[in-house]
């Protein structure tokens, strides 16, 4: 019920009615508007596919920044991962100052509609505190498994942007978010 209520919210956030909105791990990911429309642009080049897109992003990276804190801290952590975590924790500050940028420079306002949600890519409370409880071996096979589910589920989320956005600034923090996390998977390992 929570989906469908979020995919409904996220389908009236772009503004999309045709074409079909793409979607994924039971989401929803704004559709492309057809070429000859005049889908709406509001203030600053922001379309709506922008806006949601940007309103995602931002809680997806926001709610991986503490397991990325405890990667670092915690006592026994796989020294890979430690060095993942922290460079995933700067690229990911850097992501959020770009996009809350753009955002400001187009006249726009942050909005979490995300926040509590149980969404693909988003660490719940919950999870987190499974990760705080957990160590050793099960600390670094959930750590994993909580950066792979966001790294992944950011990448599709990017990959709609990229199809459908049409915000300079935003497009090019998100190429650059595409290529990180692509980067990040391969040191992810398997």
């Amino acid at each position: 019920m929570l989906r469908t209520a979020l995919a409904l919210a996220l389908l009236l956030l772009a503004g999309c009615s045709t074409p079909q909105p793409e979607q994924h791990s039971g989401h929803v990911h704004p559709a492309a508007p057809p070429s000859s429309s005049s889908a709406a642009t509001p203030a600053g080049g922001f379309s709506d596919t922008d806006v949601a897109y940007v309103q995602l992003a931002i809680p997806q990276d926001e709610t991986t920044l503490p397991v990325l804190e405890l990667a670092k801290t915690r006592a026994g952590v796989d020294p890979a991962l430690a060095a993942l975590a922290t460079e995933v924790e700067t690229g990911h500050h850097t992501e959020l100052d770009k996009l809350r940028k753009a955002l400001s420079d187009a006249g726009q306002t942050y909005l979490n509609l995300h926040e509590g949600h149980d969404m693909p890519g988003m660490v719940t409370a919950d999870e987190l505190d499974k990760l705080t409880k957990a160590t050793g071996p099960a600390f670094d096979d959930q750590l994993r498994a909580l950066l792979r589910a966001h790294f992944e589920e950011s990448t599709t989320v990017a990959k709609s942007e990229l199809s459908a956005g049409s915000n300079a600034a935003v497009l090019d923090v998100t190429k650059g978010i595409e290529s990180s996390r692509a980067a990040y998977l391969a040191k992810l390992g398997t």
